[in-house]
């Protein structure tokens, strides 16, 4: 028989959207040139304290301090010896990796509304919306996007070279605030090295014998790419933009051109983002595309965000990245049953990226 939880003991999803968001709050903070003093953030210690109420409601011994809870953050969720039910995770997934904030972290943390890196992630793509509408400039937006996509790693003479562009010297101030230097642990021998897949920085392990990307939708993480002087000066995309704009970004790019070979006009963030490309010029099909790992996760975010479908559209759609979907065959099935609202038959629907671009395909050659 299962009885009712006690009104004190804290929903077991938000706690651990708490603890996520500490995570990411505490990463920013050690991160930073400052050296990091107590109090821990808010969101790291009332997860803590949380946690232990969970803790002695499940019979389990609560952890000893912040510091262990920190540490338990790299294990994988299967291993935590507290139960998580109706958190959505999957037992292989951890909230920390090599000292960094997961992909997963990243996901869960985006789950609350009040959350410090979703909140700098939204004020500078709001600040470069605003900036870009009052020039009537969208060519500048896309240029925006295109760089954080293409390059989430770039030489400070690249960057200057960039900001001198016609494009983007609009944007000069809100480029300075999406890159921050290379933090220190990126140098091994003198050197910065970047990753072939994603474009981003290989991060160096046991003394720079082995190197990895950390980016989890890295579409080819073992892949060496160019290797810099850290002399020069090199910039990383902030961890907030990486998650959620060059992520999916590289599935909006690779969707946009397999689009135009089929010679289908596209359009990519139209109307300054409305949505994140749009086919065909009439009846248009639009879509937003997503690259989050847990397709329980995307649904509860899509269940508060779907976005607002204008008239004239034919279609619209989610569209889940490759990665996403070779990751998990079952991502879409899981996804529908999770948020009916994107099942098929409804005004928006979630399809793959292949069978997106499929869908294309078979409406230009019908010439509908």
């Amino acid at each position: 028989m299962n009885h009712p939880a006690p009104p004190w003991l804290p929903d077991t999803r938000v706690v651990m959207a708490q603890l996520a968001s500490g995570i990411r709050e505490y990463a920013q903070q050690i991160g930073s040139a400052e050296p990091f003093r107590l109090p821990y953030p808010p969101n790291l210690q009332l997860s803590f304290d949380k946690l232990t109420q969970l803790s002695w409601h499940q019979g389990v011994a609560p952890l000893g301090s912040v510091v262990e809870l920190l540490q338990l953050a790299h294990e994988p969720f299967g291993d935590w010896p507290i139960s998580l039910a109706g958190v959505d995770v999957s037992a292989d997934e951890a909230l920390v990796s090599w000292g960094r904030p997961t992909t997963t972290c990243e996901e869960l943390g985006a789950l609350r509304g009040d959350v410090e890196g979703e909140m700098r992630e939204n004020a500078l793509m709001r600040a470069v919306m605003d900036k870009t509408r009052a020039a009537d400039a969208p060519g500048s937006y896309v240029a925006f996007r295109k760089l954080l996509i293409e390059q989430p790693a770039i030489t400070a003479l690249a960057l200057d070279q960039q900001l001198a562009t016609a494009a983007l010297a609009l944007l000069a101030d809100e480029l300075r605030q999406a890159y921050a230097a290379a933090p220190p642990e990126a140098v091994a021998d003198g050197m910065v090295r970047t990753c072939g897949g994603c474009q981003g920085l290989r991060l160096p392990l046991d003394g720079g014998r082995t190197w990895y990307c950390d980016d989890a939708s890295c579409p080819a993480p073992g892949t060496a790419g160019e290797e810099h002087p850290a002399s020069e000066g090199m910039w990383w995309l902030r961890r907030e933009l990486r998650t959620f704009i060059t992520g999916p970004g590289r599935a909006e790019l690779r969707i946009a051109k397999a689009v135009e070979r089929l010679g289908v006009p596209v359009a990519l963030w139209p109307d300054f983002d409305t949505f994140d490309l749009s086919a065909f010029a009439d009846r248009p099909w639009v879509a937003d595309v997503k690259a989050w790992r847990h397709p329980a996760r995307l649904a509860s975010r899509l269940r508060d965000r779907l976005f607002a479908v204008p008239a004239d559209t034919g279609q619209a759609f989610i569209v889940i990245a490759t990665e996403q979907v070779k990751a998990q065959p079952r991502y879409l099935e899981r996804l529908h049953k999770a948020c009916p609202e994107v099942r098929p038959g409804q005004r928006i629907i979630a399809v793959s990226e292949t069978d997106f671009v499929r869908r294309v395909a078979e409406r230009a050659e019908a010439g509908t």
